[in-house]
């Protein structure tokens, strides 16, 4: 996260409040809307504390909507506006969790193609100066809206690929909970609306006040990346049926001893072709196909084994200690051992790891 200065926040070039619009959309994750409402509530309470009761508040909220109705989210409950849409001359619009991207790219399209008017307001206050940020798959939006040509972005880890294929220009960097692109800020999946309102407490208001903040909702506000939380699955919806043999061949056989050339002589393709073809299907190469497949199986041998981590790296098929560790760790961002003490769900034996007691000689 950008280091930002308490001593000249942003906010402090401005008069009074920070007028923030929250913009909840159909099927809106009402854990976002509601969650960043209460982070940035809380810093409102944080500054009156320093301040006094009587002060302007930090951030003015309001929830808007398309339509100025109340929304239904994806768990049922309504969102419901505090302001009519035209009404708002906002510094700041937050698109919370907005679209069902991650599993129904059908029903984003259908959404996409229905908020023709809010991709006009959010382009109007953009060219006003407003600042933009969005959580999760609200990112849709505002690719959408054309507002991230030449911006690097990220967005939920699930809805990578196909946030690739209907943007193929924008700069996706997925591993990243966070990046700050000045006029736009977006946030990765799911929980990282939370990540997003301390860094917009920190960038407007101060690192100290957004520190105290963290510590009031007993939150780590510095998390970076999402990599660790990503789950592979290799992308099969192409038409090459052939990739898709040698796709789900490695799958099945990946602790084997193999070469590519081995795979493409199983799929009936010579080595060039099978690694062109291999490229253009699925976004990778066959080796970089194979070393996610391989640290997929290792996540889940740490997650729910408790086998030491040599005994895992020989099982998945890799020699090299030293060198998977490595791979492992540029591509998850954490160490072997770390993965497994955040995510591990074996509880090991009281007695694992020890020698047995040997027992008493009987009694003569």
């Amino acid at each position: 996260m950008p280091n930002v200065k308490d001593e000249t926040p942003e906010r402090a070039r401005k008069d009074g409040s920070m007028k923030v619009a929250l913009l909840a959309l159909p099927h809106c994750a009402a854990s976002s809307v509601h969650g960043i409402l209460d982070i940035l509530t809380t810093a409102n309470y944080c500054h009156s504390l320093n301040v006094g009761r009587d002060a302007a508040l930090l951030f003015d909220l309001q929830v808007v909507t398309p339509t100025d109705q109340a929304v239904k989210a994806y768990n049922g409950s309504l969102v419901m506006p505090t302001q009519l849409r035209a009404e708002t001359e906002p510094d700041m619009v937050i698109i919370a969790s907005a679209v069902e991207a991650v599993s129904a790219p059908t029903y984003l399209d259908k959404q996409l193609s229905q908020l023709n008017d809010i991709f006009q307001w959010l382009n109007r206050l953009h060219d006003q100066g407003a600042v933009l940020a969005s959580a999760c798959t609200g990112n849709f939006l505002l690719a959408e809206a054309g507002l991230l040509e030449g911006k690097t972005v990220t967005t939920h880890w699930r809805a990578a690929e196909y946030f690739r294929q209907r943007y193929p220009d924008i700069h996706l960097q997925i591993d990243k909970i966070l990046i700050d692109n000045g006029d736009v800020i977006c946030a990765g999946g799911a929980t990282s609306f939370i990540d997003m309102s301390f860094h917009i407490i920190e960038r407007f208001a101060g690192q100290s006040l957004a520190s105290a903040c963290s510590k009031l909702h007993v939150f780590d506000s510095h998390r970076e990346q999402q990599a660790p939380y990503m789950i592979f699955t290799g992308f099969k919806s192409h038409k090459d049926d052939r990739i898709k043999q040698a796709q789900d061949w490695m799958e099945q056989n990946y602790s084997g001893q193999f070469s590519v050339d081995d795979i493409a002589d199983r799929v009936g393709l010579g080595a060039r072709t099978f690694k062109r073809r291999f490229k253009e299907a699925t976004g990778e190469t066959p080796i970089g196909y194979l070393q996610q497949v391989r640290i997929e199986a290792v996540k889940n041998l740490l997650e729910t084994t408790i086998k030491s981590f040599n005994e895992i790296i020989w099982e998945v098929g890799y020699e090299d200690i030293s060198s998977f560790r490595r791979l492992f760790k540029r591509e998850t961002g954490c160490t072997m051992e770390q993965y497994r003490k955040r995510f591990s769900y074996v509880v090991p034996s009281p007695q694992s790891g020890r020698l047995p007691r040997p027992e008493m000689a009987p009694a003569m």
